[in-house]
């Protein structure tokens, strides 16, 4: 089946496996299943949607509606909503159920939802176990760090998503890596620096597709090689000196790497894909998973297709940023859900619809911030019977205004696209946003509000002093203010690297730069001719091999 999506008019097939998981998770009310149509929107417009609903970065002070005190949070002081700290949020100050009202069938269910999301008190950051790191979010079990985002299981981190990683700086999307500075997509790495989709490694500078190497400098697609410089063999005693003889505090030496790396890339065969232990799969970044298709940076997964950073997900589609769910779709964030869909932020779910920042609950519809509860709609308590009564009479009204099966809508967001991961991944101008009816943060002029002197950050790292831990930096490309706080100044100055020119969102941006789109291509192995669906787009000078010819060109 191929559909007009609605939005950006793209076209996209539904197959027949598509439509035996919709009905597969379509929810049953007193025996009768209440089947979820097909969707409207194509995969991407789907997943710009649900993106417009996480706002990770963008971090402000206002006052907690509770207690009065001024607290971190991603809701700016202009938004209509009542923001809880985190510590008031989870507390038994305040019932979620009081907010609750009857279901409206004169109105549409969006509308309603929307009113009610107002008035229940939304969290201000989702912080869960963490201790030290109150300017970060989305967040669990983490210590000493600073703004990070979507991490877990780390330590002393600054300024990235590192996960089960300590003392990383600037980082996207690593795991178990230690002491590593400016690099993308890695995983087991100690003491590594400006690296990108290297693995189980140690002492690298600016390499691409390492695995098992140490002590490597402008390397590429290398395994278990030691003392290389441009995929060249050195002694350790040579290989030290010439190590000796960078100095990472100048420019040039950054601007020389770069472009070595660059040659070395396109001479070097790229691998059609990023992934270990896998089967029936496309995407990019899967690992120990079957039968996931057109997914990224999924861990452990089965039967999945459309999503991306997941883990532990079976029987689901359409995901983001979540772990340990099944049978789930269109949702977003957080961890332990069954037959949830079009949701986000829930945790320990089961059974419900239309749902955010719920937890340890089941049979919920159109619910915000119930707890320990049961057969809730929009807050309102209800009996099982008169739920499972109640609940297909407002699939039908739904049905009737088109709004069942769908996500909730853009303009329903409490954030402003720009402020959004939906920004990051489908970038868009002020107008172009505007048009669409979308919101769009205006953000005050940093450079003219800026009231202190100029910092000189082009010195040597030995010469820095420990007062600049006190003092405001302006982005180079950007006028945004920032500060270089004293845990990173130390790893600064250990590692021997310069302090950053660019504010910590600007270096986010460039990161996300360095990765291939979340889009596939049909191409074929520039090595055998075999059919191959790969990142790397038909235009790109890079030689992308198959799986088969990559190996036995690697090893």
């Amino acid at each position: 089946m191929i559909q007009d999506c609605k939005q950006c008019s793209a076209q996209f097939e539904i197959t027949d496996t598509d439509l035996t998981f919709y009905e597969k998770v379509s929810p049953i009310f007193n025996g009768k299943k209440e089947l979820i149509p097909v969707p409207t929107l194509c995969p991407d417009c789907r997943t710009q949607r649900r993106f417009t609903w996480r706002n990770e970065r963008h971090l402000y002070h206002r006052k907690c509606d509770l207690s009065g005190k001024m607290m971190i949070t991603n809701f700016s002081p202009d938004k209509p909503n009542k923001v809880y700290d985190h510590h008031e949020w989870w507390s038994d100050k305040w019932d979620p159920k009081t907010y609750g009202k009857d279901f409206d069938f004169s109105r549409p269910f969006f509308d309603q939802f929307a009113e009610l999301l107002q008035n229940v008190p939304q969290l201000s950051v989702s912080v869960w176990n963490s201790q030290n790191s109150d300017y970060c979010n989305y967040i669990g079990n983490v210590k000493d760090s600073y703004l990070i985002f979507g991490s877990v299981y780390s330590e002393n981190c600054c300024y990235g998503s590192p996960y089960y990683s300590r003392n990383c700086i600037d980082t996207l999307v690593v795991r178990d890596c230690e002491r590593c500075y400016e690099c993308v997509d890695c995983r087991k790495l100690y003491e590594c620096l400006y690296c990108q989709d290297c693995h189980s490694s140690n002492n690298l500078l600016y390499c691409y597709d390492l695995q098992g190497c140490s002590d490597c400098i402008a390397c590429v697609g290398l395994r278990n090689k030691k003392f290389c410089i441009q995929n060249k063999q050195y002694s350790e005693e040579d290989f030290k000196k010439m190590r000796a003889e960078l100095n990472l505090c100048k420019a040039e030496t950054h601007e020389l790497l770069r472009s070595n790396i660059h040659v070395i890339r396109l001479q070097v065969p790229s691998r059609f894909m990023q992934g270990n232990k896998t089967e029936n799969v496309t995407g990019n970044y899967i690992y120990e998973s079957q039968n996931v298709q057109d997914s990224y940076y999924a861990d452990r997964s089965q039967d999945c297709k459309f999503c991306a950073q997941v883990v532990d997900l079976k029987d689901c589609y359409d995901m983001n940023f979540t772990e340990e769910n099944e049978l789930c779709y269109e949702y977003l964030g957080a961890y332990q859900n069954r037959n949830v869909s079009f949701s986000l932020f829930c945790n320990r779910v089961s059974d419900s619809y239309y749902c955010t920042a719920c937890h340890s609950s089941k049979n919920l519809f159109g619910c915000t911030g119930i707890r320990n509860s049961e057969y809730c709609i929009l807050n309102k308590q209800y009996t099982k019977e008169e739920y499972e009564a109640l609940v297909p009479q407002i699939i039908e009204h739904m049905r009737a205004t088109k709004e069942y099966g769908e996500f909730f809508p853009i303009n329903a967001s409490p954030f402003c696209y720009n402020e959004t991961v939906a920004d990051e991944f489908f970038p868009l101008k002020k107008e172009e946003v505007n048009g669409k009816g979308w919101k769009w943060f205006d953000e005050e002029d940093t450079k003219e509000s800026y009231l202190g002197p100029t910092v000189d950050t082009a010195q040597d790292i030995s010469t820095i002093p420990d007062t600049i831990t006190k003092q405001i930096l302006l982005c180079e490309v950007t006028g945004a203010p920032y500060k270089i706080i004293p845990q990173e100044l130390k790893m600064y100055r250990e590692l021997h690297l310069p302090i950053p020119k660019k504010c910590p969102n600007q270096r986010h941006r460039d990161r996300i730069a360095l990765r291939n789109p979340r889009k596939l291509f049909d191409r074929t192995c520039m090595k055998c001719g075999k059919d191959i669906r790969t990142t790397f787009s038909p235009d790109r000078p890079e030689i992308v091999y198959c799986e088969e010819c990559y190996l036995s060109s690697v090893y």
